[in-house]
C-alpha cells in the first residue's frame, strides 16, 4: 500500500511523463508536416489583395497550397525553389472569352479550337478561361476532358450557350443557342441546360439594339431561375438602362461598357445591388492602339502565342492608312469609357477582368495582360487591376486562387514588379498550374 508521499511523488512522475509526452507529440507533428513530396517557393513576393506583396514562402502539395509562412525551417524536407525576389501573382483568369481562336483582319482566322486555346494561353500565365458562348455540345466535351486531366491547359469554365431572343444577338454566328421568347420557354430551357450543369450563365438583353431582345420580364426570369440553381448569372448589354434593368432583376454580371458619359445614378446602383462589371475593354478600345501604338505588337509574349500571320495583319498599311484619320476621335471615345470605369471603381462596383476574345484586336492570353493595362489607364491601380484578373474572378466563379493555405496551386511568378509598371505581367519567368511548372522561361530558378 502506497504512502501518501508516495501516491504524490507517482503522481508527479506520471503527470511529467505525460507532459513531455505532449510535447514530443507536438514535435514530432512538426516534423512531420511536411513531405519529401511538398515544394516550397521561398524568397518571394506575393501578391495579398488587402496588403499588396509580402515576402513569404509558399508551401505547395498536390496542387493546393498548404502553407504560406514567412520563413522556412531548415529540416524542410521537400524541394525547394528560389525565386531570388520575384513577384508571384494568382494565376489570370479571363472572365470573358469565346475559345475558338482568334480573329485575323482580313485572313484565315487562327483557330487552334478551345483545347489549343486553353494549352496555349498558359504561356501568358492564364490558368483558367470562362467561355461565354460557343457550340455547347463541344464546349461540354473539353471542359470535361481538361478536368479529367486529358491535357494540360488553364481551367476551363463556361456558359456553354447563351439565352437570346429568336434572331437576336449569338443567333447569327450560324452555332445553335438557346432562344426564348416567353416566360414559361425561358423556365423550361433553363431545366434543360442546368443538366449540363453550366458555370454561369449567360444572357443578351438589349431592347434598343437592331436585333431582337427579350423582355424584361424574361430576363428577370431566367436570373431568378440560375438564383435558384446557384449559378451566377452574367448579362450583355448595350446601354445604361440595359444596367439599370439588369441591376433590377438581380443579375450577378453584366459585360461591356455602354458608349457615351456614364449617368450619375448608374455607379451606385450597380455597388447597392452587387452588380460586377466585366468591361471588356480590349474589344472596345484596343484597336486604336493595334494600329497606332507599336509596343502593343512588339511585346515578347505576344509572338510566343500567335502566329506572325495575326501580328502583320494589324500592322498592314492598308489597315492603318483606313483608320488614320480616326485615331483622335477613337482616343476621345476611350477617355469616356476609361471615365466610367473609374467611376465604378470609385463607388465599390467590382471590376472583373474579361477581354472578348475571338473578335477583332483581341488575342486570346495576351489580351488579359492589356485589359490590365487598359485599366490603369482609367486610373485603377496596378494592385486593384491584378485583384480584378485574379482573386476577384476567383471569387466570382466560387474557387479558391490565391496563396492561402487550401488555395489552388495556381500562379505566375514574375522577373519584374507588377506595381511599378503593369506592363510587367508580361515579364513571366514561371507559371504553376496545379502545383506543377508548366512555363519555365528563367532556368535560373531551379529546383533545389
Amino acid at each position: 500500500m502506497f504512502s501518501r508521499i508516495n501516491t504524490k511523488f507517482l503522481a508527479v512522475i506520471i503527470f511529467t511523463t505525460l507532459l513531455l509526452g505532449c510535447v514530443s507529440t507536438e514535435q514530432k507533428t512538426k516534423q512531420n508536416k511536411y513531405s519529401q513530396q511538398d515544394t516550397a517557393y521561398v524568397n518571394g513576393q506575393f501578391f495579398n489583395p488587402s496588403l499588396g506583396f509580402e515576402n513569404k514562402t509558399v508551401i505547395t502539395r498536390d496542387g493546393i497550397v498548404i502553407a504560406n509562412v514567412d520563413a522556412l525551417s531548415d529540416n524542410f524536407p521537400g524541394k525547394v525553389i528560389d525565386l531570388q525576389g520575384k513577384w508571384g501573382i494568382p494565376g489570370l483568369i479571363d472572365m470573358h472569352t469565346h475559345s475558338f481562336g482568334n480573329f485575323i483582319p482580313n485572313a484565315k482566322n487562327d483557330a487552334p479550337g478551345t483545347q489549343g486555346v486553353s494549352q496555349r494561353v498558359l504561356k501568358a500565365g492564364v490558368t483558367g478561361l470562362v467561355d461565354l458562348f460557343g457550340d455547347e455540345t463541344a464546349l461540354i466535351d473539353v471542359r470535361t476532358r481538361q478536368r479529367n486531366a486529358e491535357f494540360v491547359g488553364a481551367d476551363i469554365y463556361a456558359s456553354l450557350t447563351c439565352f437570346t431572343a429568336p434572331k437576336g444577338h449569338c443567333s447569327e454566328y450560324g452555332i445553335t443557342t438557346r432562344t426564348v421568347s416567353t416566360v414559361e420557354q425561358a423556365q423550361k430551357q433553363m431545366v434543360e441546360l442546368a443538366k449540363q450543369k453550366p458555370d454561369v450563365i449567360k444572357i443578351v438583353y438589349q431592347p434598343s439594339d437592331d436585333q431582337p431582345s427579350i423582355s424584361k420580364a424574361v430576363f428577370a426570369q431566367l436570373v431568378q431561375d440560375s438564383k435558384k440553381l446557384g449559378i451566377k448569372s452574367i448579362a450583355h448589354i448595350k446601354t445604361w438602362q440595359d444596367i439599370r434593368d439588369a441591376a433590377e432583376v438581380g443579375v450577378s454580371a453584366v459585360t461591356h461598357v455602354p458608349r457615351g458619359e456614364i449617368p450619375q445614378d448608374i455607379a451606385g446602383l450597380m455597388a447597392n445591388f452587387d452588380v460586377a462589371i466585366i468591361p471588356t475593354l480590349t474589344v472596345h478600345s484596343d484597336f486604336v492602339n493595334y494600329l497606332f501604338d507599336p509596343s502593343v505588337l512588339d511585346a515578347p509574349l505576344l509572338t510566343e502565342l500567335v502566329p506572325d500571320t495575326l501580328i502583320s495583319a494589324y500592322r498592314s498599311n492598308e489597315l492603318v492608312a483606313k483608320y488614320q484619320d480616326r485615331e483622335t476621335s477613337f482616343q476621345q471615345r476611350n477617355e469616356v469609357t476609361f471615365g466610367a470605369i473609374k467611376t465604378m471603381s470609385e463607388a465599390g462596383v467590382k471590376i472583373l477582368v474579361g477581354t472578348d476574345a475571338g473578335n477583332w484586336n483581341t488575342i486570346q492570353g495576351y489580351s488579359v495582360h492589356r485589359e490590365m493595362k487598359l485599366l490603369t489607364d482609367a486610373g485603377i491601380s496596378p494592385l486593384q487591376a491584378i485583384a480584378s484578373a485574379t482573386t476577384h474572378s476567383a471569387d466570382f466563379l466560387g474557387i479558391k486562387s490565391g496563396f492561402n493555405e487550401g488555395d489552388h496551386a495556381n500562379f505566375v511568378i514574375l522577373n519584374a514588379s507588377p506595381v511599378e509598371d503593369i506592363l510587367n505581367t508580361q515579364q513571366i519567368a514561371l507559371v504553376v498550374k496545379n502545383g506543377n511548372i508548366v512555363v519555365q522561361n528563367d532556368l535560373s530558378l531551379s529546383k533545389l
